[in-house]
């Protein structure tokens, strides 16, 4: 994504562009890696140089609420975001920590009420890990 297409979705949505929230888009959309927000944090300062907690966690929340990011809360102390906001699934090695995107065609049927939406993650040890245990 270019800038001045990351530049674009914040005017659109009535955001402030700001080279913060740029660099916040920027690493969402190029390290599709599922980051905490300490991650996004941290990179934003290496590459900005100034940059705040706040400022992450209310950009991220205001691109979760327009549907751009989905919150992820992989157990009471990890959340972590996802750029992609399609219909999947994730895979969580239990050695190494690594998330991965999955197909999930899950149906659900006999539901008592109207499904608005699903998350499924499975947990259990990726195949590289598998190789050394």
């Amino acid at each position: 994504m270019t800038t001045a297409e990351i530049t674009a979705i914040l005017k659109t949505h009535g955001l402030k562009v700001t080279p913060q929230r740029v660099e916040i888009v920027r690493y969402l959309d190029t390290y599709r890696i599922h980051p905490t927000a300490q991650q996004i944090y941290e990179y934003v300062l290496a590459k900005v140089g100034n940059i705040s907690f706040t400022t992450v966690y209310n950009t991220l929340h205001s691109l979760e609420k327009l549907g751009y990011v989905k919150k992820i809360a992989l157990d009471e102390s990890k959340v972590v975001y996802d750029f992609n906001v399609s219909d999947h699934g994730h895979f969580v090695c239990t050695v190494c920590g690594q998330i991965y995107d999955i197909d999930h065609n899950v149906r659900i049927e006999n539901a008592p009420g109207r499904v608005l939406r699903s998350e499924l993650i499975v947990y259990g040890i990726c195949k590289d890990c598998l190789q050394y245990h």
